[in-house]
């Protein structure tokens, strides 16, 4: 015997010692067997030391090592509430929904005062998608026992899933009458009423929440909102007049009561209301924003302009470390063609944040404009840190060095600019170009010319770069036929451009065919009568022997201002003096 009890865990032992002894004591002759108090009182110890031993199992995340000792202590105590419940929780864990259910609802059975096993029955049904019988099982725990009213709240939910929404409605109703007023239950019981187009009834739940919680803005605002949405937008604007007359610190209310007003074209009115909300700080940004964009893009009304302006001072005061409120004030004044104002915001926006490349680009764009070189070089340095592979950048930073007449700097950022530039031709013409001027000014002819053909080789419609090439070209005298091929092309794609005629016209005269360059002189010296268009067809009239109209000519060029460095001598001699 003792070989057969060696190889059995301790906490059978007993009992097995319990079931020989019971055998051993049993009266003959068939008499009725029975259990002593001492072996029941050692089947407990043995359930509870099993379950605190399952337990420890759970801990540690062994679960099967868990169900082990709980189903060793089913085998002892087959209807022991808590074995069954923690074998359950195991089986519902790995979805085994049929045991699970099979063993919660023998807890349940067994100890009908327990909420947890009841809960447990319930959500076993309904992860089983059993939604009547979940509903059936919440509804028995609370007859059974006093749980949490939390619980109400799935309850409803599960009516709602089931299709019952009057029952959902009533449960919440049990809820409010058991915890009061509550934002999540009046939000949920709004969606049921609204679906079924109860919306007076929907329209009553959110008064009495912003009844319940009237400091509470956010409430009065949904509710604004929701009669608004169902096209009840007189009754919401009564409403919040008179929520603003008792809670008047309320920014959210505010603002939707300011483009209520502002939608009916009462401007005062909704102004006054956009400045509360716009001084709070309960506004987020964003929405401001949201506001005034579409402001601003109306301000060709100059009467709204006095307000927009004060709505942006105030955007740029409340949210001042905030590179998009002073950005804004840049879009603003830059509708308004005060640009000094805009690139003042811009810039102290991109000082806040200079990770924002569209702010970098319409501040160097009004800089450019207003020909702020030397800030250009400054800004593109800053702006090129964060952004080192936008060749705009590249592209503003050359101009102005080449504006600067500091070439060498222009050649290297054009340069640095071209070389970035992947899967645009235009682009890269636009580069090559520029770099065929800041060649040209630094005297380096023949990488000018070069930088020219690879300009009009990637874009054959890039006529600046024509043009100039063109116009070197003759003024250097060479390669005039290619001069006169792609200014010829120039004029056939812009007939009414002056300064692309005044270039075929001179690059015309540079090869002796004066008729031909004085049809095309005069006619830009129609459209364009500047002072070096004008000087030029003086020029062509004095190879054509037309003294007397060269001179007038010359005179008026000087007159005009921009002619070149000759003009009084070629008057003063009445004769041709070429550079």
């Amino acid at each position: 015997m003792n070989s057969i009890i060696q190889h059995i865990p301790y906490y059978k032992k007993a009992v097995i010692a319990g079931c020989f002894c019971l055998i051993l004591c049993l009266p003959a002759h068939g008499q009725e067997q029975k259990v002593s108090k001492e072996d029941i009182k050692t089947d407990k110890f043995n359930v509870e030391y099993l379950l605190a031993e399952g337990m420890h199992h759970l801990v540690l995340e062994n679960d099967a090592k868990a169900m082990e000792s709980f189903q060793n202590a089913y085998e002892i105590m087959p209807e022991n509430a808590t074995v069954n419940y923690k074998i359950a929780q195991i089986h519902l864990k790995n979805e085994e929904f049929d045991q699970a259910l099979f063993h919660a609802t023998k807890a349940k059975e067994n100890d009908t005062e327990n909420e947890y096993f009841h809960l447990l029955v319930a959500q076993i049904y309904t992860q089983q998608g059993n939604l009547s019988e979940a509903v059936e099982a919440y509804e028995e725990m609370y007859e059974a026992t006093s749980p949490p009213d939390d619980y109400l709240l799935e309850l409803a939910a599960l009516y709602l899933y089931n299709g019952n929404t009057k029952m959902s409605l009533k449960t919440y109703e049990r809820v409010e009458k058991r915890l009061g007023i509550m934002e999540q239950v009046t939000f949920q019981k709004q969606k049921i009423l609204l679906k079924n187009n109860q919306l007076e009834e929907a329209i009553q739940e959110g008064v009495k929440l912003s009844n319940a919680y009237p400091t509470v803005g956010e409430y009065a605002q949904a509710l604004a909102e929701l009669m608004i949405a169902n096209n009840l937008e007189a009754q919401a604007q009564s409403f919040m007049e008179k929520y603003l007359e008792e809670n008047p610190n309320q920014p959210k209310v505010q603002l939707i009561l300011a483009k209520q007003y502002y939608k009916q074209s009462k401007v005062k009115a909704a102004f006054a209301y956009f400045e509360r909300a716009f001084y709070s700080e309960e506004i987020a940004l964003q929405n401001k924003l949201n506001e005034l964009v579409p402001m601003i893009q109306q301000l060709s009304n100059k009467d709204l302009n006095p307000y927009v302006k004060k709505l942006g001072r105030i955007v740029a005061e409340v949210h001042n470390l905030n590179a998009n409120a002073l950005a804004v004030n840049g879009d603003m004044y830059f509708a308004l063609q005060q640009k000094d104002s805009a690139i003042y915001y811009y810039d102290k926006a991109v000082q806040k944040d200079g990770t924002k490349f569209q702010i970098w680009q319409n501040l160097l764009s009004l800089e450019m404009e207003k020909g702020a070189y030397q800030k250009i070089t400054q800004h593109t340095e800053e702006a090129i840190e964060y952004f080192p592979n936008q060749p705009v950048l590249y592209l503003f930073s050359g101009s102005a060095y080449f504006s600067l007449k500091q070439y060498d700097d222009a050649i290297m950022m054009f340069e640095q600019g071209k070389s970035i530039v992947y899967g645009d031709a235009d682009l890269r013409s636009t580069f090559l170009g520029q770099l065929g001027d800041a060649y040209h000014a630094a005297k380096q002819h023949e990488k000018s010319f070069k930088a020219y053909e690879e300009a009009i080789k990637a874009n054959p419609a890039n006529y600046f770069a024509i043009n100039n090439y063109s116009y070197y070209l003759s003024m250097q005298n060479k390669n005039l036929e290619r001069a006169k091929e792609l200014s010829t092309r120039l004029v056939k794609a812009n007939p009414t451009n002056a300064t692309y005629l005044d270039t075929h016209g001179w690059v015309l005269y540079v090869l002796g065919d004066y008729k031909n360059a004085k049809t095309y002189l005069e006619k830009a010296a129609k459209i364009n009568p500047s002072g070096t268009i004008i000087e030029h067809y003086g020029d062509v009239l004095f190879k054509l022997d037309q003294i007397d109209q060269a001179v007038a000519q010359w005179k008026e060029a000087k007159k005009i201002g921009g002619a070149s460095d000759l003009i009084d001598k070629k008057i003063k001699d009445r004769k041709l003096h070429e550079q």
